[in-house]
């Protein structure tokens, strides 16, 4: 068989589809072998059989969500509140247990804070992408200024910025799209 520049061209342009095609699959799919491997092995489950191995898992699910269920108590509440306030006096613990509730309330559960997506104007001919995470800086003595977290294209890092008021626009999109836009550096489409 014969190879000229078009059907190198075609082989390429073929190749680099199916590349499209099975890298996401193939590097989602390594992510999470690696994650439950690191978990295997910090949990000792590798001794376990694979039946006992699901047990585990499903009796880890249901423990999580029994919690969530008794959490919604009362007296759960309190017991709950008494103990963060312990873990709150403790030093160096107080900073861990407070920022790990920030973050995991910023993602999960009703107080989810990157639900504003908005951009920020950087100069006259650039703008960055973000989330509205704080409208009112008069507590901290900055009147007319926000907060926005801007996230980092291929990591899990970001930064925040504070901006005067009128340099953030509201994006009229889903704020899970818009957050895949940026962590993708761009290339994911917003519905």
């Amino acid at each position: 068989m014969k190879f000229n520049n078009t059907t190198t061209k075609k082989v390429i342009s073929l190749f680099l589809k199916g590349l499209l095609v099975v890298l996401p699959i193939v590097l989602t799919i390594a992510i999470l072998i690696w994650f439950l491997r690191l978990l295997i092995g910090m949990l000792h489950l590798n001794e376990l059989g694979f039946g006992a191995m699901i047990l585990y898992v499903l009796g880890g699910i249901a423990l999580i969500t029994g919690i969530g269920k008794l959490a919604e108590g009362v007296v759960a509440q309190q017991v709950l509140s008494f103990i963060e306030g312990i873990i709150e006096k403790a030093p160096g613990l107080s900073w861990i247990f407070g920022t790990t509730k920030d973050v995991t309330k910023a993602f999960v559960g009703d107080e989810k804070k990157f639900t504003k997506p908005v951009r920020v104007k950087v100069t006259d001919y650039m703008w960055r992408i973000g989330f509205l995470t704080e409208e009112d800086l008069d507590e901290i003595g900055m009147p007319g200024y926000v907060t926005v977290y801007l996230p980092m294209s291929y990591a899990i890092t970001g930064q925040v910025i504070v901006v005067k008021r009128e340099s953030i626009e509201p994006i009229d999109a889903d704020s899970g799209d818009i957050m895949k836009f940026i962590l993708s550096g761009g290339v994911t489409e917003i519905k």
